[in-house]
């Protein structure tokens, strides 16, 4: 096999220098990305902690801190720019640092990222943890109480007292996810401002749980009645009743089954 030509290995370093670039692109976009989703929603989660005046001035700081960061941010970039013009050579020095680490990049004997499938995704933690989708929906309802609607401050705080264990406006956030709802904007409760909130039409309830096996000594409809001490029917209170002279009996409730009932004959004294 004869060795490459210099055009021939040149298009093969150009084509691996452009997968690599784009490769390099695609990593530092997604890195972007997933930061700028992270303090999104943590910046979403401390505003939805609070309510009322403590929301407005949450969100005065929030405005405030945008509007510094951006001052800052033209400031740097003009600095930069000012910087390359003058000192032409340094945009040589990024470009040949560019095309080293996308021909590192382009290598086809680079390993591939794994599949999707196959990266082990951290075991979930927080007051979640262990919660089927049903169980978080059932617990979601009952703090809900009587209210048609509820913040995702308030939320958390019922959540935390009636768990016992701390809850977060993130992980409010993840319940109401993971039970099929949705967190929304404008949502108003009684004696507060509004704020960001869950709507109870829009959580779906738990699924129905399976019929209870029928307890022994009751009739179910369509079968005979079995007969026995244990088969005694429902009646009401204990009540004594004499059954002929000198004799009685007492019907009383059995600890073990709500269901089942005990007869105690007894002799009456005459």
């Amino acid at each position: 096999m004869s060795a490459p030509t210099s055009a021939q290995w040149l298009r093969a370093a150009a084509r691996r220098i452009a997968k690599g670039s784009e490769l390099l692109a695609l990593e530092r976009t997604k890195r972007l990305v997933g930061w700028v989703r992270s303090v999104w929603a943590r910046t979403m989660g401390w505003l939805g902690e609070a309510s009322g005046i403590a929301w407005v001035v949450r969100l005065a700081v929030l405005l405030g801190a945008a509007w510094l960061l951006r001052k800052i941010g033209l400031g740097i970039a003009g600095a930069v720019a000012r910087r390359l013009e003058a000192t032409p050579s340094l945009m040589w020095i990024a470009l040949a640092l560019w095309l080293i680490a996308a021909w590192r990049a382009g290598n086809p004997k680079r390993p591939a990222a794994p599949a999707a499938a196959e990266v082990e995704e951290p075991a979930e933690e927080g007051p979640l943890a262990g919660l089927t989708v049903d169980e978080i929906r059932a617990l979601l309802i009952k703090v809900f109480g009587l209210d048609p609607q509820v913040h995702v401050a308030v939320l958390a705080e019922r959540l935390t007292g009636a768990t016992g264990g701390p809850w977060s406006a993130a992980d409010v956030r993840a319940a109401v996810e993971r039970a099929g709802g949705r967190v929304e904007r404008g949502v108003r409760m009684p004696g507060r401002s509004p704020s960001t909130g869950v709507r109870r039409a829009a959580l779906p309830d738990p699924s129905p749980t399976p019929l209870p096996l029928p307890v022994e000594g009751v009739v179910v409809a369509g079968q005979e009645p079995s007969t026995g001490a244990a088969t005694a029917t429902h009646t009401g209170p204990a009540t004594p009743a004499g059954e002929g002279p000198g004799k009685g009996f007492t019907i009383v409730d059995d600890p073990t089954n709500p269901y089942w009932h005990n007869v105690i004959n007894h002799k009456i004294n005459t």
